[in-house]
């Protein structure tokens, strides 16, 4: 090492004056040294020799050349470069003020408003050298410094200057051609040909780093992208994801997303939304995550369509979008099952039953249960039977109506500062046929299949069965018909309800709208 200084020392000599080694890369040894014809310090950084003789002396200059072009606030400028003494190096200005590497080996993970910052400016200086045609192709925390506490990006081109010499001998002289941790899936497959979007992989590895404090260490398929949720990650990386406001993950997701046609096509897309997703938002409670999750629910509880159930992750977006972070959700939904309030869903049987619920800020008083009241009564188009317990909760139930009827029940609880609003609301005839019609249609098919039995020696048994068969078919359409017809009544009962508890959440509020009879404007 000590020979090494002592020759490039000699090699830059009528030029520069090397003083210390300050660090070495996969690529090049950078040296601290002072420009003798400007007397200014300067970084220098030589290539190593192996690497230095598979690119040669011109190409390298010719390369190095297009990147001093870029005239940028956050991108380094190229001051000098050349050939000594069989030594390949390049000039940049030296930083006081270090590299983003050395503030997170002191801190980690940084400020969500530091690392919006620091990701708008970099987005910023990469988009500006891909409008003319440089990818950097090496975005990571060493190449990120600071001048007087902005972000500039060094060592613009000089990973394509390396490339460019498509020799053998590079491959053989171990040079990466990216960084592991930030390196993107097209380089690593050993394309040659990238384009903006590895750049944005890149720099959405070094935001996660100082978001969470390490990189991600995967590459995220298809299904952590569409979900916005890096499942695998570590523990300790999940539980900094976790706290993270709503929409970040989403938005890191897409800038890690292994195919480039995922990603974001843009640094300074992906800057813009990360910087609006870290933006410090309203507080979110836990009811507003409550909310989130019952709303997904009722919808799962009316879906006929197979598979159309809301996974958690699908949840979580949501929730995302609305800035509630997924751990909300997530303890949100464990208390919904824990309350076992969810609207029933439907199984191999007929849909019956609809819980729906609200919970709001504040006890509603009495004064406005002659309103609510009204509302339930013209909504259901039922007088009902109403009764006021001994602590003001309101519950009313719809009227009686023979063997298999509908049965409403409405609930209005205040109680230590909130309100609880409460329906449910059951078919007893959709239930009875839930059990009857499987045992009516096991009956038909007993009862054809024993008369066949019976008349196997001297009927005809084909006209029997054809026969049967007929029944069996004329019976299945029928119960189909009347399972559909059922489901059909049972989605317009859910709206219906869904509606008259947004009409009571409004008269509980003091506004909203009404049915015909309370004195708010209509819907």
């Amino acid at each position: 090492m000590a020979d090494t200084l002592q020759r490039v020392t000699a090699a830059l000599a009528d030029r520069y004056a090397v003083e210390r080694e300050l660090g070495a890369g996969g690529m090049a040894t950078v040296y601290r040294a002072r420009d003798l014809r400007h007397a200014r310090p300067v970084a220098v950084k030589v290539l190593r020799p192996d690497l230095a003789a598979a690119i040669g002396t011109e190409r390298f200059l010719k390369e190095i050349e297009i990147a001093a072009q870029l005239t940028h606030p956050h991108i380094l400028t190229l001051i000098d470069s050349g050939e000594a003494a069989g030594f390949l190096y390049y000039v940049l200005p030296y930083v006081e003020g270090g590299s983003l590497r050395q503030i997170l080996e002191r801190e980690r993970p940084l400020p969500p408003g530091r690392v919006a910052a620091v990701v708008g400016e970099v987005a910023d200086a990469l988009a500006y050298a891909h409008r003319l045609g440089i990818v950097h192709r090496d975005v990571k925390p060493e190449n990120v410094l600071f001048v007087e506490g902005h972000a500039v990006v060094a060592d613009f081109g000089i990973a394509k200057a390396v490339l460019s010499a498509g020799d053998a001998r590079l491959t053989q002289s171990g040079v990466p051609l990216g960084t592991p941790g930030y390196m993107s899936p097209e380089q690593a497959g050993g394309a040659r040909e990238v384009d903006s979007r590895c750049d944005v992989y890149g720099l959405g590895c070094v935001a996660y780093e100082m978001l969470v404090g390490s990189t991600p260490g995967m590459w995220l398929d298809d299904e952590a992208v569409r979900l916005g949720r890096i499942a695998d990650a570590e523990p300790a990386q999940r539980r900094r994801l976790d706290a993270l406001p709503g929409r970040v993950e989403q938005v890191l997701a897409k800038a890690l997303a292994m195919r480039p046609a995922q990603r974001y096509q843009t640094p300074d897309r992906f800057a813009a939304d990360l910087a609006a997703a870290l933006e410090p938002s309203r507080v979110v409670r836990h009811d507003d995550a409550m909310e989130i999750v019952r709303r997904a629910a009722e919808l799962d509880a009316v879906s006929t369509e197979d598979g159309g159930a809301l996974t958690m992750g699908g949840v979580e977006r949501i929730g995302a979008e609305v800035g509630i972070p997924p751990a909300l959700v997530r303890e949100a939904a464990g208390d919904l099952a824990q309350q076992r309030d969810l609207p029933a869903r439907r199984g191999s049987g007929l849909p019956s039953q609809i819980v729906l619920e609200r919970h709001l800020v504040g006890e509603v008083g009495k004064a406005s249960y002659g309103a609510m009241l009204e509302e339930i009564r013209v909504g259901l188009a039922d007088t009902g039977q109403l009764n006021v317990t001994l602590d003001d909760s309101l519950h009313w139930s719809s009227s009686p109506r023979g063997a298999f009827f509908r049965k409403a029940e409405i609930m209005v609880s205040p109680r230590d500062g909130r309100t609880r609003l409460r329906i449910a609301d059951r078919d007893s005839g959709a239930s009875f046929l839930s059990f009857a019609l499987p045992g009516v249609g096991s009956a038909v098919l007993f009862g054809i299949v024993g008369a066949a039995v019976e008349s196997a020696t001297g009927s005809d048994l084909t006209a029997l069965l054809v026969a049967g068969g007929v029944a069996v078919g004329a019976f299945s359409g029928a119960v189909l018909s009347i399972r559909m017809a059922l489901r059909r009544q049972f989605r317009r009962r859910h709206e219906q309800l869904r509606q008259l508890l947004g009409r009571l959440e409004g008269v509980a509020r003091g506004g909203g709208c009404s049915a015909g009879g309370a004195g708010t404007p209509p819907c």
